[in-house]
């Protein structure tokens, strides 16, 4: 294999992918499958179920095809010199020559996936035209709607009459979950879609629950992280297949909302609902890297939630510079807090979120806010947990200092 076959296939490859898993960037130019042939698709808003019969079926053919045209442009690309390249690497290589066996074993098997191809491009197309048969009674959605009819041998008209219906209301819920599959919420039905098929579950009798999370750290310095949830969707219908949503867990809530049926969550998976409780257990996070307070006394409980003790302190400790080293301006300049420890870390970190822009996540971290009480402002390294001691006492609000709004 000389060097433009090797770019060659690694080209190739590379095109069937973006064909298959289109990148955004295919999007945008309108080349995938479903814009190139967009006109004999239809609308999707039209005609939901009959969009996607023929979506996945022209999904089939196109992908059928790539093999078989591989070998027909490598045939005439590279062919015609397949003979001679073969007698010179055999002159520039007298001390190792291929053994006849492994030569025989390569050819073999580029007939054979040659042939594969070929058949591909044969059986692919009659399948398709066996499911067009009678309206695309034997594909497989028509198949799978079939088996939530109550009539034994009825027809689904009814059913895809309904499914496209409760698809052009404005309330429906649908979501991207990656180059190739979409997931669907309607006021009754549940619906994935992928490549090849599309999974349907009435929301009546199915039941859903969360599989496994999945944590992953897309910063350097693990403070921010991407959990995604996997939810198994299990109608109760005989012979209908159960299926799997994986969303981002900050996606649950809305997804959940929009859903009848509960999602039962296992009492041994944890993940962040939405972004504050995300910033919650990173605002706890940094503050462990923060020296230890060792408080004189401390209230009985928090006073945000009632039911934990508290356990942080807030009294400045950082350096009143910016980035570049600069002194911060008086009014930016973090003050002196002299209550005394009233709060939860978890009531903290929300009274700090709550307290900065929603449009500048990102930098929330790196923002000032002011203590409940006294108003005194506080940045991250101004929070530190506290240690208690035998001579720490704990008691209501008696000092009226503690009672400065």
């Amino acid at each position: 294999m000389d060097e433009s076959e090797l770019l060659f296939n690694l080209f190739y490859l590379l095109l069937c992918m973006c064909i298959i898993y289109p990148p955004e960037e295919f999007q945008r130019l309108g080349l995938t499958i479903e814009q190139l042939f967009s006109r004999l698709l239809g609308e999707e808003y039209l005609n939901f179920v009959l969009y996607h019969k023929k979506r996945t079926s022209l999904n089939l053919f196109v992908h059928s095809c790539l093999p078989a045209l591989y070998f027909l442009i490598h045939r005439f690309k590279f062919s015609v010199f397949m003979e001679s390249e073969l007698e010179k690497e055999s002159e520039l290589d007298p001390d190792f020559p291929m053994p006849q066996e492994a030569k025989a074993f390569k050819t073999l098997t580029w007939k054979v996936a040659q042939r594969f191809s070929l058949m591909a491009i044969l059986v692919v197309p009659a399948l398709i035209f066996n499911w067009y048969q009678q309206d695309w009674k034997r594909h497989p959605i028509s198949q799978t709607l079939l088996k939530f009819s109550n009539v034994p041998h009825s027809s689904i008209t009814e059913i895809i009459s309904d499914i496209g219906n409760e698809f052009r209301r404005p309330n429906i819920y649908k979501k991207k979950l990656n180059f190739i599959s979409t997931v669907i919420t309607t006021e009754n039905w549940i619906i994935k879609t992928s490549l090849y098929n599309v999974y349907f579950a009435h929301q009546s009798d199915t039941t859903l629950s969360v599989a496994k999370t999945e944590t992953y750290n897309v910063s350097a310095d693990n403070t921010d992280t991407l959990q995604m949830v996997s939810i198994v969707v299990k109608p109760n219908r005989v012979g209908v297949p159960d299926f799997h949503i994986r969303i981002n867990a900050l996606e649950f809530r809305n997804l959940e909302e929009r859903i009848t049926r509960p999602i039962v969550i296992p009492s041994n998976i944890q993940f962040h609902r939405n972004v504050i409780d995300r910033f919650i257990d990173v605002f706890k996070e940094q503050v462990t890297h923060n020296p230890i307070y060792k408080p004189d006394r401390i209230a009985e409980k928090c006073l945000g939630c009632m039911n934990e003790e508290p356990n942080i302190k807030i009294h400045k400790q950082c350096e009143d510079i910016d980035r570049d080293g600069q002194p911060l301006l008086s009014e930016n300049c973090c003050s002196n807090c002299y209550c005394r420890p009233m709060w939860c870390v978890e009531c903290l970190a929300r009274w700090f979120a709550a307290r900065q822009n929603e449009h500048d996540r990102e930098v929330w971290l790196e923002q000032k806010c002011t203590c409940p009480m006294c108003r005194a402002k506080f940045c991250l390294l101004d929070v530190s947990y506290i240690e208690k001691s035998n001579n720490t006492t704990v008691g209501g609000l008696n000092d009226p200092d503690d009672m400065r709004v």
